[in-house]
């Protein structure tokens, strides 16, 4: 007599949802990283805009700074 072989579909099923889980889980997680690395990128541009014109007012602050002490000392007079 020849061995039946039966076929458990209750597990074929099983790790057929499992796999298509994962397979799920991968691409929404991989979409998220995507889109966290376009998000940083923006931001360091962001940042860097930032700091050009921090540093513009930081210049220009020195510089006021140093007219007022000079107007402040009597070396310079303001103009009328």
């Amino acid at each position: 007599m020849a061995e039946e072989k039966k076929i458990n579909y209750g597990l074929i099923i099983t790790l057929m949802i499992t796999i298509l889980g994962w397979g799920v889980t991968f691409g929404v997680c991989q979409n998220k990283i995507e889109n966290n690395t376009r998000d940083i990128e923006r931001l360091e541009q962001y940042k860097v805009a930032m700091d050009s014109n921090t540093q513009q007012i930081y210049t220009q602050l020195a510089g006021l700074n140093a007219k007022m002490d000079l107007l402040l000392d009597g070396r310079i007079v303001a103009g009328k």
